[in-house]
């Protein structure tokens, strides 16, 4: 009786901190606990100010309606071409839960990501976000040549490269659309995206992004 009287407050503190242990909640990029949990989970306060993410993201309407989490630079750059080379469901999860409500109440409809050129090692972004905000069609939009790679060429440039880049076949009844894209540049890929979708006879709203490129860093 003396050893169960014990034992059994020790017990309980074992299978409380277990508990604790079980149910505390860690930031999905940097693993360190979470001193206020949120629901859905988040990048914790410390990974969010280092990744320089704004308080309310991003958003534009040129080249056409666009929000995004934040700036395509720094570490938020290299966050996300880990994800691209290391694909994490967290670490994505809590992105877009920081992203989500900075969207458009009126989001509603098909979310279309924009198929990559690759046939290889083909950026998984785009399809994994619209997987996770919400109602996803892959088969609207096929990618039909590849064009040469972007990265060096102006904003003219890109619009000529990606002309008649993607196909949609003609809808039997006109969609609502959102485009989704892990990165916004020049817009030229979305536009052309917006084209292909728009001659099909769907209506596309805008576009769902991670990140911007700066301004200042567009070729022009």
């Amino acid at each position: 009786k003396a050893w169960d009287s014990q034992a059994l407050p020790m017990l309980r503190n074992l299978l409380e901190i277990g508990s604790t242990l079980l149910i505390e909640q860690v930031c999905p990029l940097c693993r360190r606990s979470v001193a206020t949990p949120t629901s859905p989970p988040k990048l914790c306060p410390r990974c969010w100010d280092r990744l320089e993410l704004p308080n309310r993201g991003f958003q534009g309407d040129e080249p056409l309606p666009w929000w995004s989490l934040g700036h395509y630079s720094k570490a938020f750059r290299h966050c996300l071409l880990a994800l691209k080379r290391t694909p994490s469901h967290r670490i994505l999860a809590a992105l877009l839960n920081g992203l989500q409500p900075q969207l458009p109440s009126r989001l509603a409809g098909v979310l279309v990501p924009i198929p990559s050129w690759k046939r290889r090692d083909a950026n998984p972004l785009p399809e994994q976000m619209a997987a996770q905000l919400g109602r996803v069609n892959t088969h609207l939009l096929r990618r039909t040549k590849a064009g040469v790679s972007q990265h060096r060429l102006s904003r003219r440039q890109r619009l000529l490269n990606l002309t008649d880049a993607f196909q949609s076949r003609p809808a039997e009844r006109s969609l609502e659309l959102w485009l989704v894209d892990d990165i916004l540049t020049t817009g030229a890929t979305a536009l052309a995206a917006r084209a292909a979708l728009t001659s099909a006879g769907h209506r596309v709203h805008g576009l769902i992004c991670l990140a911007r490129t700066p301004a200042k860093s567009t070729r022009l």
